[in-house]
């Protein structure tokens, strides 16, 4: 047991991890927004904060980078990205991070552009930012897209393309799962468009076992524990292939972490402690009452986060 934890400790110093943070709205106060929005006062705090911590600030694309060359990813590293492309980040953080060159990545909502909703940027505005940081698509019509079919979701992915194109004049590389919500269809489905990186809302901490199709970010708003968040890790688990049929075993083994048990958030109400030996595991799961996307989320106590797809059968 005790080469196993320095094996742990040693593999664990070799990658360094990055944290991608997911903005929304900023200085919207409605109640309705408060779980998305920050104040524009706030965000430059935490902005000055993370500098004086010593963070460097980076692009996506050169995470992306490092994870798809098995690259090390630059240390004490932070991505900024903004979802939906309100007009409030146009009015308040983007001054902010083009003062400050800081690099950023805006995900836009292209029915929301297209159709001219009201607090939403213009495809002009996207133009303007676009000179000082990276754009990616999120979606058309920014529904769940587990509950879509696969012609539905492709027809989706193909008019948000289309009109992205259109107005900016180059393919996305980046994509944003609307409200984070996906499944293994869904991954899928998209990879097939050739997206470099699809992004969730899963929580965690970025490293080099992090899957390019399912890159963790870390949600922010007002009601953030900011410091607690920039304090989580990445959980490197590796999973056996499940067992056909209703009852899966799902067994497997975490790399970066010494401890003597997981937690494992099944579905509301079934979160278990599973008992780890020389860093295995192992445990049963009734697919007919795992959540509805089929994804088990591992966690520890000294707040390391991965989150894993089940295969369907």
């Amino acid at each position: 047991m005790r080469h196993f934890l320095l094996l742990v400790v040693f593999c664990a110093s070799l990658f360094a991890d990055a944290h991608i943070l997911c903005y929304h709205r900023f200085d919207d106060p409605k109640p309705k927004y408060k779980h998305t929005n920050i104040s524009s006062k706030s965000f430059l705090s935490q902005i000055n904060s993370l500098k004086a911590d010593g963070k460097k600030f980076v692009s996506l694309s050169s995470i992306v980078t490092a994870l798809k060359t098995s690259k090390k990813i630059e240390a004490n590293a932070v991505s900024i990205s903004v979802d939906d492309a309100y007009k409030s980040f146009y009015e308040k953080a983007f001054p902010i991070l083009r003062d400050a060159k800081i690099p950023f990545t805006l995900c836009v909502y292209v029915e929301a552009i297209d159709k001219k909703y009201g607090d939403y940027m213009t495809w002009e505005q996207i133009k303007e930012v676009s000179k000082y940081g990276e754009i990616a698509l999120h979606s058309y019509a920014h529904k769940d897209l587990s509950k879509l079919s696969a012609d539905e979701l492709k027809k989706d992915t193909t008019d948000a393309l289309a009109s992205f194109e259109k107005h900016m004049g180059f393919k996305p590389k980046q994509y944003a799962y609307p409200f984070g919500l996906y499944n293994i269809d869904v991954k899928n489905t998209l990879k097939s468009f050739g997206f470099e990186a699809i992004l969730t809302v899963d929580g965690g901490a970025v490293n080099s076992q992090s899957d390019v199709h399912q890159i963790e970010r870390i949600a922010v708003s007002e009601e953030t524990d900011f410091k607690l968040s920039m304090g989580v890790k990445p959980l490197d688990i590796t999973l056996g292939k499940p067992n056909a049929g209703a009852q899966k075993t799902i067994a497997g083994s975490v790399q970066n972490y010494g401890g003597k048990t997981i937690k494992l958030y099944v579905a509301k109400g079934d979160v278990r402690t599973i008992a780890l030996k020389e860093g295995k595991f192992e445990t049963t799961v009734d697919m007919a009452k795992v959540n509805s996307k089929h994804k088990l989320i591992f966690y520890t106590d000294d707040h390391r986060y991965r989150a894993k797809l089940i295969e369907k059968d």
